[in-house]
This record gives C-alpha cells, sequence and structure tokens, in this order.
C-alpha cells in the first residue's frame, strides 16, 4: 500500500503557498488551486499539478480531482465567503478531512459550524510561539495542544544538568512529561530514556507540560 496521500490546498498565498509546497516536498501529491495566475506560476515550480481555477466552482474543483484528497487546506483565511463555498464544495465532492485557515475568531466559528474538521489561526500561533520564546530563551519550539498542555523543546537549564530525570521530578514537581531527548550533535529525538538518565548541557528535552504548573518554572 502507498504511503503517498493526496491533498488539496485551495488558495496559494503565503499560508497555503508553505502548506502545498511543504507537502510536495515531502512527496506528497498535492492540488494546489488560486484563481491568481501570479501565485499558481509560483507554486509549479515545486507542484506539478498547480491549477488556475476559482475555488467556488464545484465543477472546476471535481476537475482538478479535488475529491481524490484525503485531506484539503482551505488556506483563503481573509476571504469569509470564498472559505465557506470552498469547504461546501469538498465537503459535497467527498473530502474526509478538511482544515480551513482563519483571521479571527469569528471566522473560526462559521467556519466549523459550515464543515470544517480543524481550523487554524497562522498569525495567533505564531505570535504565541513567539512570545513563548521571548519570555522564556531556553524555550525553543512552542505548539499548543489545548488550552492547558503545550508541546515543547526545552534546553536543559543549569539547574538540570549532572542530574537523573528521577531525581528532578519534573511531572510532579512542574507538570512537564518528558516524550523524548535531542542529544548534542543529533537533530534527532529519541525516547531511549529512562528514570536514570543523566541530562548534560546540551540537551533539549521534547516535553508536554502543563503550562500553568510549567509557568513557576525558572529556566535559566
Amino acid at each position: 500500500m502507498s504511503d503517498v496521500k493526496t491533498y488539496a490546498v485551495l488558495g496559494l498565498g503565503i499560508f497555503g503557498s508553505a502548506v502545498a509546497k511543504t507537502l510536495a516536498r515531502s512527496g506528497m501529491d498535492v492540488i494546489a488551486i488560486d484563481s491568481n495566475m501570479d501565485a499558481v506560476e509560483n507554486a509549479a515550480d515545486v507542484i506539478p499539478n498547480a491549477i488556475q481555477a476559482d475555488c467556488q466552482d464545484l465543477k472546476a474543483l471535481r476537475e482538478a480531482g479535488c475529491g481524490n484528497a484525503e485531506t484539503a487546506v482551505v488556506a483563503m483565511g481573509s476571504h469569509l465567503e470564498d472559505s465557506i463555498i470552498a469547504i461546501m464544495n469538498l465537503r459535497e465532492l467527498g473530502v474526509k478531512q478538511i482544515i480551513a485557515k482563519a483571521n479571527n475568531n469569528r471566522y473560526r466559528y462559521v467556519l466549523e459550524r459550515v464543515g470544517a474538521a480543524e481550523v487554524v489561526e497562522p498569525e495567533k500561533e505564531m505570535g504565541r510561539r513567539l512570545a513563548g520564546t521571548l519570555l522564556s530563551p531556553n524555550v525553543v519550539d512552542l505548539s499548543r495542544l489545548d488550552e492547558s498542555y503545550s508541546l515543547l523543546e526545552v534546553k536543559a537549564p543549569k539547574e538540570w544538568i549532572s542530574h537523573s530525570l528521577k531525581e528532578l521530578e519534573l511531572r510532579s514537581r512542574y507538570g512537564v512529561n518528558v516524550i523524548g531527548i535531542k542529544r548534542s550533535g543529533n537533530g534527532t529525538m529519541s525516547a531511549d530514556f529512562t528514570g536514570d538518565t543523566i541530562i548534560s548541557e546540551t540537551d533539549t528535552l521534547v516535553v508536554v507540560a502543563d503550562m500553568k504548573k510549567f509557568s513557576s518554572l525558572k529556566l535559566d
């Protein structure tokens, strides 16, 4: 069975183009659609199946093959009416998972009601990430999972160095659950650790954190 999945990306602005190109470079089959020919040509160097078409046109989406996509991303965040019609068209074509971009909470509410399984607000998420890294320089990545928990990459603070995970008691003291460790010289995460694993100065810990408890942790 092939691991290559088919994605449709509707709207090739900065966000949509980045999503479409990243998926294509990862070896996925991508159908990229925008009514603006310049946007289509900009994507065509990476995405062979980049098409100029009206995302509100059900026939055009069907002819482009959007009905074959397992997942579709509606990336027209500033055009609510266009997004609504695009989502309705994709639902009619039988696309199982529809992810939509929204510019604000009101748009989010509407897009969820018309059938988007997930709604993202990239600007808000990037703002949260930037604020998190500015407030805690040791936090090199931040992705909110829900209202309480976030996925973080945390550079080992001084007080953790040369101590074992068991000694640090991170879960009970700070609501931090370690799921992986990145060692120096190795950019990949390893889950090969135990409570006896000693934290070194160059380690980065991948954790799921209860942000209410985590905020009390000093990361100097």
